[in-house]
């Protein structure tokens, strides 16, 4: 089955310009929707709190399609998105993401969803900077430090202090924090680990035995009050 899931607590993108990419996505890729859910929790609630959303999660089949306009409609959190993408991915649920125009499957390479979640960890962080400065939506700053980007997640990644990076790359140990805190790279290199440890573990084609065993589908949930559906 192919499943549209909307956001509706979103005032930007709305919900019919949300609808209006997938639709986009979908005509041009073939796709034919079966159904079209509508997410409504809100963004502050925490990914176990939210049971409505994880009932949608437990009513999803194998090999189902599910198709959202962007990672918010699942969460703002890096490390929530894992465990959304590993409960998904363990039953061969694609995951279709319209405003970027890629489909994440169990054939996909673990990096290729690591890239996807470093920027959504960069723009959240963005997003946060902007209700605090004022900047426009949008617009992430340049820095004097993004040429050493790869080579500080790689330190971070091999538990090297902020303190040692500053002194191998010869800059600012305040600067470079900042840095490191406003891309959101501590929580970036955390969701690689946890990528990289699923991928060792098959998560990317495992069976619904071990489907089951996901936190967030395996409790049983009544009928999802806070997703409806529009079809």
């Amino acid at each position: 089955m192919n499943i549209v899931l909307l956001k509706n607590k979103s005032d930007n993108p709305s919900t019919t310009v949300q609808q209006k990419q997938i639709f986009k996505y979908a005509h041009h890729h073939g796709i034919t929707i079966d159904t079209t859910e509508i997410e409504n929790s809100d963004y502050a609630v925490e990914l176990e709190d939210r049971k409505e959303f994880k009932g949608f999660l437990r009513s999803l089949e194998n090999n189902d399609h599910l198709i959202i306009f962007d990672l918010f409609t699942f969460s703002q959190n890096v490390e929530e998105l894992v465990e959304i993408f590993k409960c998904l991915l363990t039953r061969s649920i694609t995951v279709h993401i319209a405003n970027i125009n890629i489909a994440i499957e169990t054939s996909s390479k673990p990096l290729i969803l690591l890239e996807l979640l470093s920027k959504q960890g960069e723009l959240t962080k963005n997003m946060e900077k902007e209700k605090i400065q004022g900047r426009p939506k949008g617009r992430m700053s340049k820095s004097k430090f993004d040429i050493y980007r790869s080579q500080v997640i790689e330190l971070l990644e091999n538990r090297v202090s902020v303190s040692e990076i500053s002194k191998v790359l010869h800059v600012s140990r305040t600067s470079l924090k900042d840095y490191i805190n406003s891309r959101g790279l501590k929580d970036l290199v955390k969701a690689k680990i946890l990528l990289l440890k699923s991928s060792k573990k098959q998560i990317f084609h495992a069976n619904t035995h071990t489907a089951k065993e996901c936190s967030l589908i395996k409790e049983i949930i009544n009928q999802p009050q806070g997703i409806k559906n529009e079809l």
